[in-house]
C-alpha cells in the first residue's frame, strides 16, 4: 500500500567552502549538500569516531542519479541522508552523456578526485555510502569502484566504503542490454533514426558491459548491499537484477545482502510507492553496516 512522505523542512548547517566543494570548480562536477542541522551523528565506524559538533566529518552519502532525473527528483532521496546526518554528493547524468561511455568515465575519474581532495579536508570523515539509481546511476559507481581498485593514489578510500543502496538497477544480460538502447529511444525523443541508431552503438558498448558486470559485483566489495527492485519494472526486468544477485552472491558475503522485492511498482518509483517499506530498508542498511563494523573488530574477524 502507498504511503505519504512527510513533509520535512531541512536546513544544512553552514559550512567553509574548501576547494572539494566550491561550484565555480568547473572539474567539481559532484554537487554537495551538508548535514541537517540538528541531525544525529550516525557514527558508523568504529575506529574513529567524530564529536556530534563536528559536522564536517560526518560520514558522506553519495546519491548518483538514473538518467535524465533532475534536481527535484533526486532531492528527496538525498534529504533521507541529510536528515540521517550524512553529508552528501550528488550527480545526474543526462541520457547522451550516459551514452557517451568515454566522457562518462573521463567525468566519473574527475569525481574521484574530487572525493578524495574532499577526505583529505575532513581527515576524521573515513566514511562512505552509495545511494545509485538504475544504471545512470550504476555505470558511474562502476566507473569509481574500477578506478579506486586500480590507482595506488586511491585504493586508501575503498576500505572507508560500507555500503550501497541500489535502487532499480542493474541491466546485467547480453539479451537486455540490446533490448535497452531500444528502451532508451522513447526518452531521447523517439524519432525513427534514434531507433536505428542506438542499437547500433553496441559493439561499443560490450567491452564496457563486461566491466560493469564485473565492478558491480567484484569480490574486494565486502560491504553492505541493499537491493531494491520490482518484478514488473519495464526498463529493468525483475530477472535481470535476480541475475545480477546470482553473481553477488558467489563474490560477497550473503549476509552483507540485503533484498527487497515489490510484485507493483514502477522503475525509480519505489520510494513514491512504498514509502514505510522504503525508509525501513535504509534503517536496516545503518543497522547492517554497524553491525558489520563491529564484526570486523571483533579479533578473530575474517574481512
Amino acid at each position: 500500500m502507498s504511503n505519504k512522505q512527510p513533509i520535512t523542512k531541512h536546513i544544512e548547517f553552514k559550512y567553509e567552502i574548501t576547494p572539494s566543494i566550491n561550484p565555480k570548480i568547473k572539474t567539481n562536477h559532484l554537487t554537495y549538500i551538508g548535514a541537517d542541522v540538528g541531525s544525529p551523528n550516525p557514527n558508523l565506524s568504529l575506529i574513529k569516531k567524530a564529536a556530534d559538533d563536528d559536522m564536517e566529518s560526518r560520514p558522506l552519502s553519495i546519491v548518483l542519479g538514473w538518467m535524465g532525473s533532475t534536481q527535484k527528483l533526486l532531492i528527496k532521496y538525498i534529504n533521507l541522508w541529510t536528515s540521517r546526518g550524512f553529508n552528501t554528493f550528488s550527480y545526474r547524468a543526462d541520457y547522451f552523456e550516459t551514452l557517451s561511455i568515454f566522457g562518462l568515465r573521463s567525468k566519473a575519474y574527475e569525481m574521484l578526485k574530487q572525493i578524495s581532495t574532499y577526505l583529505k579536508e575532513r581527515p576524521n570523515c573515513d566514511t562512505i555510502i552509495f545511494h545509485i539509481f538504475s544504471n545512470g546511476g550504476g555505470f558511474l559507481y562502476w566507473a569509481l569502484i574500477e578506478f579506486i581498485l586500480a590507482n595506488d593514489e586511491y585504493k586508501y578510500i575503498h576500505p572507508m566504503i560500507k555500503g550501497a543502496v541500489m535502487d532499480s538497477l542493474p541491466t546485467f544480460t547480453n539479451t537486455q542490454l540490446l533490448t535497452g538502447f531500444w528502451t532508451l529511444a522513447k526518452p531521447m525523443g523517439g524519432s525513427l533514426a534514434t531507433y536505428a541508431a542506438l542499437p547500433l552503438t553496441a559493439p561499443i558498448w560490450f567491452p564496457f558491459f563486461i566491466l560493469y558486470r564485473k565492478y558491480l559485483t567484484h569480490p574486494k566489495n565486502q560491504f553492505v548491499h541493499t537491493i531494491l527492485y520490482s518484478t514488473d519494472d519495464k526498463l529493468i526486468p525483475g530477472s535481470e537484477v535476480e541475475a545480477f544477485l546470482i553473481r553477488l552472491k558467489q563474490n560477497v558475503r550473503n549476509d552483507l545482502i540485503h533484498v527487497q522485492k515489490w510484485e507493483k511498482s514502477e522503475h525509480v518509483c519505489h520510494l513514491k510507492l512504498h514509502t514505510k517499506d522504503y525508509l525501513n530498508n535504509l534503517n536496516i542498511f545503518l543497522k547492517s553496516i554497524k553491525a558489520e563494523e563491529i564484526r570486523k573488530a571483533l579479533p578473530q574477524a575474517k574481512l
